[in-house]
């Protein structure tokens, strides 16, 4: 499939089935709507999935998710690949679906190359998915320092508000080094739940300024590298998902389940636990 590394599905990061061989007729759908009715609650932010649940392309998915999440995250993990994608990964008719867009920049800008390099890339994705109008852009942060104010005045340049991107805490970076730089380039943040869990990154939580900065989470339970449903979150895992969704109040929370029956398990599960911290103590 374009733009999703095949290395990456082998290696587990993506894997999963969209069959259960102890549930033939495959898992329930239940629509974040329908997950809210169940549990009497109402989420206080959009809840999204990203744009590889089901093995197919992205049309495919997008119309799959459309009606049962109210926001998609369009996953754009491999730069080259992404900028290759046709009407045929991305037709126009996406933009009539009843879903908002945010967007997952590429895992592999080259950085390393210089600001031009990256830049290139990113502007030209841009261009290709001004169409489906994201409201948000998700961003891993460059290891090395100095690049993120050039490039908060190139987004400018192009019309496009540096608090529209979201740099993410990855393996790579936790936000700690690049945090003064993200903020005199007036980048927003998403906090990602399984890389604090993972790579032990709790530092992150206490950046300055860092509640006015989030917009976004991630959600999952990490198990090995794997993305998997909330269902695999121990206790300690539960507790910290809380804090951050009472703390820093993110306005989207992407499932970032890439697999049929874990993503909808997690979404009945996220609107379960959310009825149960809103109940008296």
């Amino acid at each position: 499939m374009p733009g999703i590394d095949r290395s990456t599905i082998t290696a587990g990061f993506l894997d999963g089935s969209r069959s259960d061989p102890a549930n033939p007729a495959g898992p329930r759908h239940l629509s974040v709507r329908e997950a809210e009715k169940m549990h009497g609650i109402r989420f206080p932010y959009a809840v999204a999935a990203p744009s590889f649940v089901l093995k197919a392309g992205v049309a495919e998915n997008a119309r799959f998710l459309a009606g049962r999440f109210p926001e998609v995250g369009l996953l754009l993990f491999e730069g080259e690949a992404c900028l290759a994608y046709t009407e045929r990964d991305l037709p126009p008719d996406l933009a009539a679906l009843d879903v908002a867009w945010h967007a997952h920049l590429p895992l592999d800008l080259p950085w390393g190359r210089g600001l031009d390099a990256a830049w290139s890339v990113l502007d030209r994705l841009l261009d290709k998915v001004a169409f489906l109008r994201p409201h948000a852009f998700v961003l891993h942060p460059p290891a090395g320092p100095g690049l993120l104010v050039p490039l908060a005045r190139r987004l400018r340049d192009r019309g496009v508000d540096p608090a529209d991107v979201l740099l993410e805490n990855v393996e790579e970076s936790d936000l700690c080094a690049r945090w003064e730089e993200a903020r005199e380039g007036g980048f927003s943040a998403c906090l990602d739940l399984g890389h604090i869990l993972a790579y032990g990154q709790h530092a992150v939580l206490d950046l300055p300024g860092l509640k006015d900065a989030v917009r976004m989470a991630h959600v999952y339970g990490p198990e090995g590298g794997r993305h998997r449903s909330l269902a695999r979150l121990d206790q300690t895992g539960r507790e910290l998902l809380r804090y951050i969704l009472e703390t820093f109040s993110p306005r989207t929370v992407v499932v970032e389940v890439f697999e049929e029956m874990g993503i909808f398990e997690s979404i009945e599960l996220l609107a379960k636990w959310t009825a149960r911290w809103g109940a008296p103590e």
